[in-house]
């Protein structure tokens, strides 16, 4: 066992390489969801409704299966073909021109190489990246989802108006699914910059009612109630019409930083028609309204007919209770007047008894005087 081990450093550097490439950070686009200590649940069901309503709107994904192994291949002939062609642009030159200097032309040779491996891998990447793909936030019960599509907005919107006409709840551990339009870093100036740029180009046409909403997580760094205000201004300026409303705003501003990351979105009827973007509730919605309505109107017609047959046997029964506890009543008053009645015999016939023996105590002392 201790020789088959592998050293520490060993996982370390696996656990690295998972992690490249998947971790939140400026310039993302993507879905910001949130669940209840069961993650991996909620990013199943994320794809599946985000996969099901993309292939709606934008069409199915195409994949390509051969890219892993043509491309390596590519790049090695890339560089064989490279050093050939080095060998013989030296024979040449010392060919033709003995008194050119070598050093400058295998410098460039290396320079278009890697130019070439450098395409060859950004290209593998861009066919190896899916429509919709996990990120790690960094956060509990967060999970960000990142995605090719240029704004998640539509896609969100479709998925939420789906759900209030079925009315048939898709999700069981995802709750919320909020669309993230930028993300930039955890900095006053950038995020200032970055709220500049969305406000420029969504309040281009009409002006709006707005809020914001600014959540903090794991970061001690920024001042809530500064930035607040100084989004504000540049939302009021961003269009004449624009005016604050801190109660059914048309638009919400969303601040969402998480560490050193900050996620930025404009959410259209956040408190109003899309529960604030809470996909369970949006699919209860019509039951909670019809519980409201028949808890108003149906049930206290049927509560009041209980109540008045309940006030009726009420009724009755307080009168039989009331005619039981007069006839308690009149028993214990005769028994009280027959204990009283024997008090009282008892009482005369002791006072009776008593006159008697100071009658004859009263003799006995007269025989006495007159012996």
């Amino acid at each position: 066992m201790g020789k088959n081990k592998r050293s520490r450093s060993y996982y370390i550097q696996c656990a690295k390489r998972q992690k490249k490439g998947t971790v939140l950070g400026p310039d993302m686009v993507g879905f910001m969801c949130t669940c209840n200590y069961n993650e991996r649940d909620c990013v199943r069901e994320a794809y599946n409704v985000l996969n099901e309503f993309a292939d709606k709107l934008y069409g199915k994904e195409s994949l390509d299966s051969t890219v892993t192994k043509s491309q390596p291949e590519s790049a090695e002939s890339a560089l064989e073909d490279g050093r050939g062609d080095q060998q013989n642009d030296g024979k040449l030159g010392q060919m033709e021109s003995p008194s050119s200097s070598d050093d400058d032309e295998p410098l460039d040779i290396e320079e278009a190489i890697q130019a070439e491996v450098s395409e060859l891998k950004n290209n593998q990447n861009k066919k190896q990246a899916r429509r919709f793909q996990q990120v790690q936030c960094g956060a509990k019960n967060c999970v960000f989802i990142q995605t090719t599509l240029k704004d998640p907005l539509p896609l969100s919107l479709a998925i939420m108006d789906e759900l209030l006409l079925s009315q048939k709840q898709r999700t069981k551990k995802l709750l919320r699914m909020v669309p993230v339009q930028t993300t930039c870093r955890a900095y006053p100036e950038d995020i200032k910059k970055a709220v500049q740029e969305l406000a420029k180009s969504y309040f281009r046409e009409n002006g709006q009612t707005f809020c914001v909403i600014f959540k903090v997580r794991n970061n001690t760094s920024i001042k809530k109630e500064n930035m607040v205000y100084d989004l504000a201004t540049i939302l009021e300026t961003a269009n004449p019409k624009n005016r604050p409303n801190l109660t059914f705003p048309d638009v919400v501003l969303s601040v969402d930083i998480i560490k050193n990351v900050c996620c930025l979105g404009f959410l259209p009827h956040y408190f109003t028609k899309y529960s604030k973007y809470n996909l369970v509730l949006i699919a209860n919605k019509d039951k909670c309204l019809v519980d409201k309505s028949s808890g108003n109107n149906d049930k206290p017609t049927e509560k009041l007919d209980e109540k008045k047959d309940n006030v009726a046997v009420d009724e009755n029964e307080k009168k039989d209770i009331d005619a039981n506890a007069c006839e308690e009543k009149l028993s214990i008053e005769k028994k009280d007047d027959k204990v009283k009645a024997v008090i009282e015999s008892s009482c005369k016939d002791g006072a009776a008894a008593v006159e008697k023996d100071e009658v004859s105590s009263q003799t006995c002392t007269e025989n006495d005087v007159i012996t």
